[in-house]
């Protein structure tokens, strides 16, 4: 297996977007983000978001059709490769799957220190995974509709859920586990929505700002049992209006009983928290259901 220190790792992945901004004369960050942009819509199987992007994009290339058929086919060879290394790369020292476009954003310096974006190294979150979960007797038992919650106000590319869950797996597998994770930074939040839908983890990932809770976008992953061929779901994510998200979007929910749920010993019992976020988000698995 590749592991994240191998500088091949990413060339499978990125030379299909390097081959993107060669014939395009676009930015690598713009290529980047309008990649991830295709790939949530897709994985959201939306189709007229899908043609939108599609439109912008041909008016981005001056109209050039066959141009616009190449980067699409990029796109999804871009995708294809991810797929592909997600099950192929491991962290090394570590039975941990790698946590990639965290990566690839690191790889492409799209990092901001103006932003305070600072990445976890994979093997610090591994380590902080193992300490949130060190034993099966030391989780609590949950059900889906009390499941154990793992929340993150600044989740950059979601590494640091994405191996809390990956390590909760590894000890004890059929404990029902939801993710809440919060960025103030879109392209970071569309990362968390890839990884967490390729790798089967039931999630709610918002686009919005932790300290005030201003929510822009929220997306649902959805439930790993869930099949696609389901003629009610209409894709791997679905994103919600912020005001039916089953999660804290606003101050003023947070008011009320929030703050007591971080002031309860019990609740601090039943939720695990990641950086100490303002509040603990309380949501159930019977919204992947529905």
């Amino acid at each position: 297996m590749a592991s994240t220190t191998d500088p091949s790792t990413y060339e499978s992945i990125t030379e299909h977007l390097d081959e993107v901004c060669q014939k395009t004369g676009l930015r690598t960050y713009d290529v980047f983000t309008n990649w991830l942009d295709f790939v949530v819509t897709a994985l959201s199987r939306n189709d007229d978001a899908y043609l939108e992007l599609v439109d912008d994009l041909t008016a981005r290339l001056h109209d050039d059709i066959n141009l616009t058929r190449d980067v699409l086919e990029s796109y999804g060879a871009t995708l294809g490769a991810l797929v592909n290394a997600m099950e192929e790369t491991t962290v090394p020292g570590y039975s941990h799957p790698a946590e990639l476009l965290g990566g690839i954003y690191e790889h492409y310096g799209a990092n901001s220190d103006a932003f305070g974006q600072h990445f976890t190294p994979q093997n610090i979150a591994i380590a902080k995974a193992q300490m949130l979960f060190c034993t099966p007797e030391s989780i609590r038992d949950a059900t889906p509709a009390d499941p154990i919650t793992i929340s993150d106000p600044a989740c950059g590319s979601g590494r640091l859920p994405f191996h809390a869950v990956h390590q909760l797996r590894h000890i004890s597998p059929d404990r029902p586990t939801v993710v809440v994770a919060r960025d103030i930074d879109k392209t970071c939040a569309h990362m968390a929505v890839i990884n967490f839908a390729l790798h089967a983890i039931s999630a709610y990932v918002v686009h919005g700002n932790s300290l005030t809770y201003e929510t822009w976008h929220v997306w649902r992953t959805n439930h790993p049992t869930r099949l696609l061929t389901d003629s009610t779901v209409d894709g791997i994510v679905t994103e919600l209006d912020p005001d039916d998200a089953p999660i804290i979007t606003s101050l003023d929910e947070d008011d009320d009983g929030a703050q007591d749920d971080v002031d309860s010993d019990e609740d601090l019992e039943d939720n695990v928290t990641i950086d100490d976020p303002e509040t603990i988000e309380r949501v159930t698995l019977d919204a992947f259901s529905e």
